[in-house]
């Protein structure tokens, strides 16, 4: 079965998700503080497994 969301996933591919909660038990965290490591997080997804990432 194939959903509509799989429609534009390109054959061989997988469409993927994932929710990540950034917290600090000293601060309150701020865009630009979580920028950073999320681009982190992104660059090493995309060098490990050589994914292709949506914007």
């Amino acid at each position: 079965m194939t959903s509509i969301a799989a429609k534009n996933v390109p054959e061989g591919q997988r469409s993927l998700a994932f929710n990540l909660v950034y917290r600090a038990l000293d601060r309150t965290l701020t865009d630009e503080g979580v920028e950073p490591v999320h681009n982190n997080i992104r660059e090493a997804l995309v060098e490990t497994f050589n994914v292709t990432l949506r914007s």
